[in-house]
């Protein structure tokens, strides 16, 4: 394994024990990591609630734009909605979509972009091709906060345009009706929604505002969408947020979409009991996302511009879902062979060269930028250093990077912004264009900001939350655990560690014997250890020896039971 730092966190004050006994003291530990440090705020999160939700119209502008909706599907006007094409945009037309159906309003059209063709957001194009289909309300969802220009263009065509965002607006803002809580002058309290989150709360004051009777079963109709894409977008799992999470994956085992039903079952996790974050983020995610990653034909019908997640979540015939889930599997295979293809040839040249460099800097002709950020973030959760990867084509190349803390992208791009045609993201995660002329330049750029980074800066720190013995892990300390769910950003999964464990017995498993189980035992009480894609790593392991052990919980089924797994997140020898 890495040679990662294991850094407990601080123990709680004995007081804060002592005052809440009723809780196992481990639970308690996580608790107070996650500054829950009073029992008010225990029970709300444990007991997650729809009746803990903010007012919608404490947003600002959301009284003018949901009533400018209202007013259109009143009006019979023609109006289209504008997404995304990864999964929180297109999760955001449905629920929109399954909004107007359930008004009986059937004057839209949807738009999807295609990152192949124009890429994120508005362009003039797409503003001239929805103006010629007779369009006079453009309606955008997860896009359009930096879009300035293109509305203007929008306007002199003749349509008004409301943006609906949840990304952190320009100093400069398109002159449009604006539902962002991030603006200045927004009063509503969570500011991190994902798009469905917003789409979500725009639709309750839509059913408000058309005296819409069955406003409930509307709400429980999308939970499950915006659990699906909260979870997808990484926004932080707290909040508004993670009820909503909570709430929808409880739904999806009885979900009432077609499309999603036919999914689950060719991702094979259509029997699982209980869904979580994994099969959000790890399994039903990832598959429509592919769509917007890997290179296709879009589908024609009565949408002008959309993609096969959308119809696939839209369809009310099993057939057609069928057919629809079948595709979107065929090219999350195929966006997976890409990124092995890829990522093993990185590998390679890393090998090569004798080891990484400070900052990771490829690129190739044949590398899809629809799938590089995936790599890249993989690359620096095993390199634990800044990977930045580019997709070259004739002229130009396309980029996307993924940093650790000690690295900051946008200052790094922001330096380098002389090399570079644009580039823009976050501290951890950007993109960037670059002219193939000035790649070996902007490599060496990198090689010098890389001479910049300390050794100890590419050495991870593990956070672990609590160390563990055998009994804590109890009936009791195991049903409250289960209560933290759902995990995400802000939220993240507990890390414990184990001390002085025996290692009982190990072997390799799985496919290729990639993988790894033992079992561990102290104090008279064994646990069964996996590991994924790790036999090699992991071949200093011997049944006989100490070790100690840091690990996630897991419960897994089999065979229609249920079993409790540690998997493993790192392991010393004593």
């Amino acid at each position: 394994m890495n040679n990662k730092i294991w850094k407990i966190k601080e123990s709680a004050p004995i007081e804060f024990f002592n005052g809440l006994e009723q809780f196992p003291r481990s639970i308690l530990q996580i608790f107070w990591n996650r500054s829950m440090t009073d029992i008010g705020k225990i029970n709300s999160f444990l007991n997650p609630s729809l009746k803990d939700f903010h007012d919608p119209l404490l947003m600002k502008n959301m009284k003018e734009g949901a009533g400018r909706i209202a007013q259109a599907i009143k009006n019979n006007e023609k109006l289209a909605v504008y997404g995304d094409y990864d999964t929180d945009g297109i999760c955001s037309c449905v629920i929109l979509v399954k909004a107007f159906e359930r008004f009986g309003f059937k004057n839209y059209d949807i738009f999807i972009p295609n990152r192949f063709k124009g890429g994120y957001g508005l362009t003039n194009d797409r503003v001239q091709q929805i103006a010629d289909l007779g369009v006079k309300l453009l309606i955008t969802f997860d896009c359009g906060i930096t879009d300035v220009d293109e509305v203007e263009f929008a306007k002199s065509l003749g349509m008004e345009v409301l943006i609906f965002d949840h990304h952190i607006p320009h100093e400069k803002m398109p002159d449009a009706v604006i539902v962002d809580a991030h603006q200045l002058g927004d009063e509503y309290p969570f500011k991190y929604l994902a798009a469905t989150g917003l789409a979500y709360k725009t639709v309750q004051v839509l059913a408000d505002l058309m005296d819409f009777h069955f406003k409930p079963s509307l709400e429980k109709q999308v939970l499950e969408l915006v659990a699906i894409a909260t979870i997808a977008d990484q926004v932080p799992m707290i909040d508004e947020n993670r009820t909503l999470v909570k709430l929808g994956l409880e739904q999806l085992k009885d979900t009432s979409n077609i499309g999603l039903k036919a999914l689950l079952k060719v991702a094979g996790i259509s029997d699982v009991k209980k869904y979580d974050s994994y099969h959000g983020g790890f399994v039903i995610a990832p598959r429509l996302n592919a769509v917007g990653r890997v290179r296709h034909k879009t589908p024609e019908g009565r949408y002008d511009s959309t993609d096969y997640s959308f119809e696939l979540l839209t369809t009310d015939n099993e057939n057609e879902a069928q057919m629809w889930a079948e595709k979107i599997n065929e090219l999350n295979l195929e966006r997976m062979r890409l990124s092995q293809k890829i990522y093993a040839s990185i590998q390679e040249k890393i090998k090569i060269q004798g080891g990484p460099e400070k900052i990771i800097f490829m690129g190739g002709t044949d590398w899809s930028h629809g799938i590089i950020g995936i790599i890249a973030g993989k690359l620096k959760d095993e390199w634990h250093r800044p990977v930045l990867l580019y997709s070259q084509d004739e002229t130009i190349s396309i980029g996307s990077s993924r940093s650790i803390p000690n690295c900051n992208l946008v200052e790094l791009l922001e330096r380098g912004k002389d090399l570079l045609v644009e580039a823009g993201g976050h501290k951890l995660s950007a993109g960037f264009t670059i002219k193939n002329e000035n790649i070996e330049k902007f490599h060496e750029f990198l090689l010098a900001e890389g001479a910049k980074l300390k050794d100890e800066d590419l050495v991870p720190v593990l956070d672990i939350d609590a160390v563990l013995e055998p009994e804590d892990i109890s009936s009791s300390f195991w049903s409250l655990f289960r209560q933290l769910e759902p995990f995400g950003k802000d939220n993240l999964e507990p890390i414990f560690l184990m001390k002085n464990l025996n290692v009982f017995s190990i072997r390799t498993v799985g496919n290729g014997s990639k993988h790894v189980k033992m079992i561990v035992e102290k104090n008279k009480k064994s646990f069964d250890v996996i590991s994924f894609n790790s036999a090699e790593k992991l071949s200093f392991l011997e049944k006989g020896m100490k070790i100690d052990l840091v690990f996630t919980l897991k419960e897994n089924e089999w065979q229609g039971r249920t079993y409790l797994d540690l998997e493993l997140v790192d392991v010393k020898q004593v």
